[in-house]
């Protein structure tokens, strides 16, 4: 493997690119409503996501692992604990109303990995939750986090910002299919997975169906029906309709993940 393969792999591996694309998703929503997008929110919820995912996807696997870490492991847990700098030094410019809005966001995260309670079962081993978890996490950064860091929390109660937020959380899921799909041989049966749950065909019809009606409740929020947004979620199912279980770990872990980074370029440059 040469160097690039190797840079490309860490990018990958190290959660730098699902990093991009959170904070992409953040920037479409600070343009879609008009809102002046900080510095400060914008380095925090690249550096969060970074040392989130590091934390969800190589927790687990540190505790048991601990005299095998391969030289990229070191270098991932290496670059989480550098991330923690800019990510506290952030937070601490984090009004109080986004700091306990953030709070709650990292309690669902830790849970997501650490169970409540001896001997119960975290978030992510109850069956049928992933996704949703997920899809909760990401909508409440990339939707809630503007608003809350411009003064505006109090608005998300309109009736609009229900239908803008909703519409993420179902575009969320549908992008999380791919994932969904790629893992069916390795999830344990009792995670209830989508595909696991009503198989591999079923699941990318609810797919499909999940970006339509995120699509009309866009529309319901305000947004015009126009062809930009028609061609992005023709994407979205595309990627859906074609993923499978044979799919490498890069159609998923780059591919589908840089629909986000697609959709803020469309929308700044077109929008």
């Amino acid at each position: 493997m040469n160097f690039l393969q190797q840079a490309f792999r860490f990018y990958i591996n190290s959660s730098l690119h699902v990093a991009l694309a959170v904070v992409s998703f953040t920037m479409v929503t600070f343009l879609n409503f008009n809102l002046k997008a900080g510095s400060n929110i914008l380095v925090f919820v690249f550096f969060s996501t970074v040392v989130a995912y590091n934390f969800v996807k190589y927790f687990p696997l540190l505790k048991v692992q601990r005299e095998t870490i391969t030289t990229e492991m070191k270098g991932i847990v290496m670059l989480s604990l550098v991330s923690l700098i800019p990510l506290v030094m952030t937070l601490n410019a984090m009004t109080l109303e986004t700091f306990l809005f953030i709070v709650c966001l990292g309690i669902l995260t830790l849970l997501y990995v650490l169970p409540l309670l001896p001997k119960t079962k975290n978030l992510r081993d109850v069956s049928g939750l992933k996704i949703f978890v997920i899809a909760l996490v990401w909508t409440g950064t990339t939707v809630g986090l503007p608003f809350f860091e411009t003064d505006q929390g109090y608005t998300l109660l309109d009736t609009e910002i229900i239908y803008y937020a909703s519409s993420r959380f179902f575009l969320i899921i549908a992008l999380t299919i791919p994932f969904e799909i790629r893992d069916t041989k390795l999830d344990s049966p009792y995670l209830k997975t989508l595909p696991q749950w009503v198989g591999i065909t079923n699941t990318k019809v609810i797919g499909v169906l999940l970006s339509l009606l995120s699509l009309v409740i866009l529309v319901l929020s305000g947004e015009d029906l126009a062809s930009l947004y028609i061609v992005l979620y023709l994407l979205v199912i595309g990627f859906i309709v074609f993923s499978n279980q044979d799919n490498t770990i890069y159609y998923s872990a780059f591919w589908v993940e840089s629909l986000p980074l697609l959709w803020f370029l469309a929308i700044f440059i077109f929008g």
